[in-house]
C-alpha cells in the first residue's frame, strides 16, 4: 500500500481570493458572450476570425495577466482599486447591448 503525502496549501489572504474570484467571473461571462457571438445568425464568425487572440475569452484571459505584470504583490492599496475597476468592467461585460469584446493584438 503506497501512500502519497501532498505538500500543503497555502492558505490564500482575503485579496487573493477576491483576485480569483474576479478572474472566474469574468471568464464565466466571457465565454457567455463567445457562445452568443457563435449562435448568433447576424454574424458570420469565420476560423480566421474566431482564433484564441479575437474572442472575448482570450481577449479577458490577456488583459487579466498584463494587469497582473503591472502590480507587485505588495502593493495592497493598487491591488484594491485594480479590483474595483475589475468589477465595474464586468458589470459593463454583464449588460445585454454589450455583444464581444476583441482584443487589438
Amino acid at each position: 500500500m503506497m501512500i502519497m503525502m501532498m505538500a500543503p496549501t497555502k492558505r490564500l489572504s482575503g485579496l487573493q481570493k477576491d483576485v480569483l474570484s474576479l478572474y472566474r467571473s469574468i471568464l464565466r461571462e466571457a465565454i457567455k458572450k463567445d457562445r452568443q457571438v457563435l449562435t448568433s445568425n447576424d454574424l458570420v464568425v469565420g476560423p480566421l476570425l474566431y482564433s484564441k487572440q479575437r474572442t472575448t475569452t482570450g481577449y479577458a484571459r490577456t488583459e487579466f495577466r498584463h494587469q497582473c505584470q503591472q502590480v507587485k504583490r505588495s502593493e495592497f492599496k493598487k491591488i484594491e482599486y485594480m479590483i474595483r475597476k475589475g468589477e465595474k468592467q464586468l458589470k459593463l461585460l454583464k449588460m445585454p447591448g454589450t455583444k464581444v469584446v476583441m482584443g487589438t493584438s
